[in-house]
């Protein structure tokens, strides 16, 4: 069985690229594992002079890897066509991308003492070159950063002449990617340039008290000792340290340590040299890496104790190839080719996929802009004269919240929900009561509300029943709630102009179809005009893939035709769009329902192992849990977001990622009631009362706000209400 599972998307349009320099794959990889709602990234083929470095770029990637020198296609541009033939396939509306990561090591800081130049240096114009003859759309490039400054400045800015030349926009600036989610303090030089006009660099989304740390990395892994390989995983294999560097690896203090805190006998004479300030020089050689920091800058010589800090904090060895992959922000799933050290070479020489994952999604906003729905930012306190909606079943208030931005005044709310009811009360005003629908006391307080005023009765009665989750239940009494509302629609009379039911696709399963079904006929019996709409959420600027049946039914004796509510245009909200921007764990704030829920230490081991995106398989065999190892159930249990992507929908059971894909993207935790609250739409300053078991059932079972002002104006149409159009309500790009 596959480690991973797949969303539904729609069919996207696709956008080629070519990576010049590719390395073992970690930009293309990046590129090919994120996309957009209209785009995704087809990478056509990786080049590189590094045989290696292709096998495992072809193993991961699964695209053509080309072994060419780029001086020899920037000599004779048109090469480039025969290299990579699926570029005659290109339309011409088709955006094109050029990745162009040079080697690095000319330009290093590891070699300032070298005063020799270095030929690998003129590739960065000579990449430029490539990109002036066939101008893509876009190029992106990644560096040290000492070719924005210093002595070797002067290659980056000849390039950059040539792309300005022929009309490229371009945005450089030395970026921290340990703020970018890579475990590693790794300060680089990130360069967009577009045809299409300017590109920024992506913000980073992490304080650098959030950036994660060696622990946070790894380690979930199995312990080695040198010499030893995890069996679960080949590329967890620790290099084989002769005695005598393994009896000095054991005197190197844990969490830390490194060649100074060795007997003076046992270093050697430059390093002497250097502690007593007579010569220059590194003090991490046989260093450790410390739990709670990010890592130092994984390079290409992680491989041996001798050149740098690349010991385990406290196993007697140097990092493993997995080690470093994951420091270097490659998921667990990586596999690399060639020798045991070729291997460490490779990833120290790779962009990280991780950060990549930025960058493309960079390129994806300019290419086709995120819808986002921005709600208002104060609370309801304006009651001038507005039509009324009436919110039965209405939980903490998801669909009332929309109506108000849309300019409607809740006049009733009811649920038998306490906590509920609290939370509608504390955030609307004393407008909710706990009420069971088959109350009769109900239809006079709806009709004293309404007055002569349009009234508009929405309701989404519990969907347990009915949920896929639950795997539903034919005998749950909740079931019966949707005619219950049909009868509350029937004892008002034609009251209201607008109805509108929200639930769960499976209400229109064998289970509920005939309860759907007799909804359906009871409402057009009362007079009104019903359609079905099936929604995406999605689709309404909420990070969440979230579906749902919508059935809204007006009068007959309105006028105005009854038309499905109206989509934004662009692509949908990201996961990241939303969680950006929240306090570090366990910092003091204000902030209400942001409290980060405990976790059990074997569940965070569990937790570790499961890159963006992925579920419970991607947890080595022998921690999974027996239950999931013997059926074929949910493969989102244990699963994480993915920053680049959309949530799965949002339950009532979201503050545990045991119980479906709620791991946070970058921590091995769940996530917070708030940032739940923030998949579904809700503002911050919306504030959930009671228990945590009350607060996260009352978010998992609300109607997304930002859908429910989608349908507040459809409703709005129908009426003929004018009302006001808060700017900060539409959905901009």
């Amino acid at each position: 069985m596959a480690d991973s599972y797949t969303k539904t998307l729609p069919e996207p349009k696709p956008i080629y690229v070519v990576d010049f320099f590719s390395g073992c794959g970690g930009v293309s990889y990046g590129f090919k594992t994120t996309r957009s709602t209209t785009h995704a990234f087809e990478v056509l083929a990786g080049i590189d002079i590094n045989p290696d470095s292709l096998a495992t770029y072809a193993e991961n990637v699964e695209t053509s890897a080309i072994l060419k020198d780029v001086f020899t296609i920037a000599e004779q541009p048109e090469l480039l066509m025969d290299l990579v033939p699926r570029l005659r396939d290109r339309q011409p509306d088709q955006p094109l991308v050029f990745i162009g990561c040079a080697p690095c090591q000319g330009f290093s800081a590891h070699r300032k003492k070298d005063p020799r130049d270095d030929r690998r240096n003129n590739l960065m114009l000579a990449f430029a070159r490539i990109c002036a003859h066939y101008l893509p759309d876009f190029v992106v490039m990644e560096n040290v950063p000492e070719i924005l400054r210093g002595r070797f400045s002067q290659y980056y800015g000849h390039a950059k002449a040539e792309f300005e030349s022929v009309g490229y926009n371009v945005s450089d600036g030395i970026l921290d990617l340990s703020l970018f989610g890579v475990p590693q303090k790794r300060r680089r030089a990130v360069v967009l340039a577009s045809i299409r006009g300017k590109v920024e660099l992506p913000e980073a989304p992490l304080s650098v008290k959030q950036a994660r740390t060696v622990r946070d990395a790894i380690s979930h892994l199995r312990p080695l000792g040198a010499g030893e390989v995890d069996p679960y995983d080949a590329y967890h294999r620790a290099p084989k340290h002769i005695d005598r560097i393994l009896d000095k690896i054991k005197k190197i203090p844990a969490d830390g340590g490194d060649r100074r805190h060795l007997p003076r006998d046992e270093q050697l004479a430059c390093h002497a040299d250097i502690d007593e300030g007579e010569a220059p020089g590194f003090t991490d050689v046989y260093g450790r890496l410390r739990w709670d920091t990010p890592s130092v800058t994984i390079t290409a010589k992680s491989s041996t104790p001798s050149c740098g800090r690349f010991l385990h904090p406290e196993q007697d060895r140097n990092i493993t190839p997995r080690e470093a992959a994951i420091l270097q922000g490659f998921p667990h799933s990586y596999m690399f080719k060639g020798a045991f050290i070729s291997q460490y070479r490779q990833i120290g020489e790779a962009v990280p996929p991780l950060f990549a994952r930025f960058l493309a999604k960079a390129v994806l906003d300019a290419v086709q802009p995120t819808r986002r729905f921005t709600p208002a930012s104060t609370k309801m306190n304006d009651r001038s004269v507005k039509p009324v909606v009436v919110d039965a079943f209405s939980g903490a208030g998801g669909l009332s919240l929309g109506f108000h931005w849309a300019g409607f005044e809740t006049g009733l709310a009811f649920d038998v929900d306490q906590d509920a009811i609290a939370t509608f009360n504390k955030n609307f005003g004393p407008v909710g009561r706990v009420a069971d629908v088959r109350d009769q006391a109900l239809r006079g307080a709806i009709r004293a509300r309404a007055g002569d005023r349009p009234l508009v009765l929405v309701g989404g009665p519990p969907c347990q029943g009915f949920s896929q989750q639950r795997r539903g239940n034919d005998d749950d009494p909740r079931n019966n709630l949707v005619l219950e509302f049909a009868q509350l629609v029937e004892d008002l009379k034609s009251l209201p102009s607008v109805i509108i039911l929200e639930n769960v696709t499976y209400l229109n399963s064998p289970r509920g179809r005939d309860i759907l079904r007799t909804f359906r006929s009871r409402l057009d019996s009362a007079g009104y005009e019903v359609e079905r709409f099936d929604l995406n959420s999605a689709e309404f600027g909420v990070p969440q893939l979230r579906h749902r049946i919508i059935l809204i039914a007006k009068r007959r004796d309105l006028a105005n035709p009854l038309i499905a509510p109206s989509p934004g245009i662009g692509n949908w909200p990201t996961v990241g769009d939303v969680l950006r921007g929240l306090p570090e764990d366990g910092a003091p704030t204000e902030l209400s329902n942001h409290q980060v829920s405990a976790e059990g230490s074997k569940n965070k081991q569990r937790i570790a192992y499961v890159d963006m995106g992925r579920g419970r398989l991607a947890i080595p065999q022998d921690l999974q849990l027996d239950c999931h190892s013997s059926y074929n159930g949910h493969l989102d249990v244990y699963g994480r977001l993915d920053w680049f992507g959309q949530a799965r929908t949002i339950t009532g059971g979201f503050d545990s990622f045991t119980r479906g894909e709620f791991g946070h993207p970058f921590f091995n935790r769940s996530i917070t009631h708030r940032e739940a609250a923030r998949l579904q739409g809700f503002p911050d300053w919306f504030e959930f009362m009671g228990n945590r078991s009350a607060v996260r059932r009352q978010i998992g079972n609300a109607v997304p706000p930002p859908l429910g002002y989608s349908l507040a104006v459809c409703a709005q149409s129908l009426i003929g209400f004018e009302v006001e159009r808060q700017p900060s309500t539409e959905f901009a790009a």
